[in-house]
Order: C-alpha cells, then structure tokens, then sequence
C-alpha cells in the first residue's frame, strides 16, 4: 500500500512537471482502466465462488514470502488493488491533505503520499508489530468458506457499479458488447473449471478468456468519444433543485451582479457525491433555502476527463471531489467541507 501511493506520488510529479492536470480518482475517467478493472473484479468474484483457483509459480510465491500462499508478490498485488478501489471513496477524507501535497515541491508531494499510504497500511503495521494482536481475531474454520462466498456477492456488487460507471464514458451499445463479453469470459471459465481430465480443454478456455478480455477492453477503448452529452443539468421530475450546467463565467457574473450561485463538481463514479447529493442538497430544507434566496444551482460532470473543471478545482487548492462552493455578492467564495451538510449551506445562506 505504501508503495503504490509513492508510485502515485512519482505519477503526480511527473503529470505535473509534463503540464498535465492532476486529481484525485481520475483513473475513473478512463474507460481502458474501468473495464480492465471490471475484467479483474469479475476474475475475483469467480474465484471467491471456487470456479478457479489463483497460484502463483512457485518461484514468485517464495521470493519474501512472509506466508504459506501469498509471498511478497500477493501482497503486492493486494495493496495496489486496495490503493486503486479506494481512490474515489477516500477524497472527501484526503481532499484537504492532497491539495496541500500537489502544490508543494516534489519532496513535500512524495512525503505527504508516504504517510498517507503509511495510514491506510496502519492496522497491517500494527499487526506485524504486535503479532499477539492478531489472537482477537477469528479463528480459521468451516465459517470461512461461507465467508468467502459472500464476499464474492459483494465484489459482485463493485462489478455492477463499475458498469454504471462505464455507462457515463462510452456509448451504450458498447457497454452491452462489453457485458457479453463479461458473460462470455465468465462461460470460459466456468467451462474450464468443469474440464475433468487433461489440460488441453483447460487451456483453451484459458486462451479464450483471454481473447474475449482483450476484445472487451478494445470495444470500450475505441468509444471513449462516442458517449453522449451529459445531461447531468437537467432536472427530473424527481429532483428538488433545477440544477444547471456549470459555466465558469457565467457563475461570477451573476455572483458580481448580486446573485447567490451554488456549484456542485459531482461524477458517477464519486460514491461520496451521490450520498451527498441525496441526503444533504436533495432535501426539502435546502431546495426551499434556495427557492427563498434565489440561489443558481450549477453542477459540473467531471464523470469525463474535463481539464476546464480540473483547472477550476486546482484554482481552490483542490484536486478531487466532491467538491462545492457558494459564490456570494461583494464576498469571496466560500468552500464546503466534502463531506457537507445541510446546516452548513443554511447557516451560510442565513448569514
């Protein structure tokens, strides 16, 4: 874990020295890595239920091995992969410490990271420093085949959102190839898995697997450009507020003209936003606070890469999301906390 957060750190660095935005869970924005990762959480899913099992050769699983299966490069591969799923839902807690980091120079940027990845590896540290520790939790039985299934449902579950996410990159046709092909993927497997002699009928549906994956992935790469409009200003039947599409200028002028303006910078794959959005800025209290001071609602989608809305984050200290801010008549605009709520923009309002 703390190796994959100076790798992003070095990652960070280099982003800005080559002139290129920077942020926090961007990797979301690419529909490559969303459905490569979506591929890798299906492979998990069907391991947890038992239709294969994952071995490492036998030279890289006693390279540091610290345990009986894993070693050092199944540790790796776990704190990576822990490192790129909590990017998007860890923001609002890091928002502050990251903006501090990425205008810093490169040593700052690279220590601020370090003991970052260092607190989120904290109870795997304890743990290692104080062995006897580990007596309070469960001992291995039975219940850990249960246990396991029942991860896979919720590793499942993250493959159902990486889908959603993927809907708001690409056009949907491509999402449905990329479904069958999932499902095909998932065939291969399952058929390999039911191969009771020799290792021919294995490796074909290892090999087909494999096609089918590249396949996948190719199919949501070339239409990263053929996603339609976002329509994330458009108000429902269903939403409180008439949100409108963010415009940059247009919020400071009508700020400069005397009008309270509220933005909200939300994506799909922001967990913490549609939690937000849903029991804080979709409510009655602030929908009527708007009504009552006449407050512009914009929202901006950076569910796409969007460098305007990158630049616009980075001009107040902040690289990732959610983010919101109320710009007021003859007043600096004022940033909320990313984990806002609705005493907040009332008490604002009010003032």
């Amino acid at each position: 874990i703390v190796l994959s957060f100076l790798l992003l750190a070095g990652a960070a660095i280099g982003a800005r020295a080559a002139g290129v935005a920077v942020g926090w869970g961007i990797q979301f924005q690419e529909p490559v890595f969303v459905g490569a990762l979506a591929v890798v959480i299906l492979l998990f899913t069907l391991n947890m239920w038992g239709l294969f099992e994952i071995h490492l050769p036998g030279t890289l699983a006693k390279v540091g091995s610290t345990g009986p299966s894993e070693g050092l490069a199944g540790h790796m591969v776990t704190g990576f992969f822990a490192t790129l799923m909590a990017t998007p839902c860890s923001a609002p807690f890091l928002g502050t410490a990251l903006g501090f980091a990425l205008t810093q120079d490169s040593v700052t940027t690279a220590a601020m990271f370090g003991a970052i990845g260092t607190g989120m590896a904290s109870p795997y540290l304890l743990l290692a420093a104080f062995p006897a520790a580990g007596r309070v939790l469960p001992r291995p039985g039975p219940w850990m085949a249960t246990f396991r299934v029942v991860m896979g449902f919720l590793l499942a579950a993250t493959l159902v959102w990486l889908l959603f996410v993927m809907s708001g990159l690409v056009s949907a046709p491509r999402v449905a190839f990329f479904e069958i092909g999932l499902l095909a993927v998932a065939l291969a497997i399952w058929l390999a898995s039911r191969a009771q002699r020799g290792r021919a009928p294995r490796r074909l549906a290892g090999v087909a697997a494999a096609a089918l994956t590249v396949v996948a992935v190719s199919t949501v790469a070339a239409g990263r450009s053929e996603a339609g409009p976002s329509t994330i200003g458009v108000a429902p039947e269903d939403r409180l507020i008439a949100w409108q599409p963010f415009d940059r200028e247009r919020a400071e002028g009508l700020a400069a003209e005397g009008t309270y303006v509220f933005v909200d910078v939300t994506a799909d794959w922001c967990f913490t936003c549609k939690i937000n959005e849903t029991l804080f800025l979709e409510t009655e209290e602030v929908a009527g606070a708007f009504d009552q001071y006449d407050v512009i609602a914009m929202r901006a989608d950076w569910t796409r890469r969007d460098d305007s809305i990158s630049r616009y984050l980075a001009d107040f200290g902040r690289y990732g999301i959610p983010f919101y801010v109320l710009y007021r008549p003859d007043r600096e605009p004022h940033v909320f906390s990313e984990l806002i709520s609705k005493s907040a923009i009332l008490d604002l309002l009010g003032d």
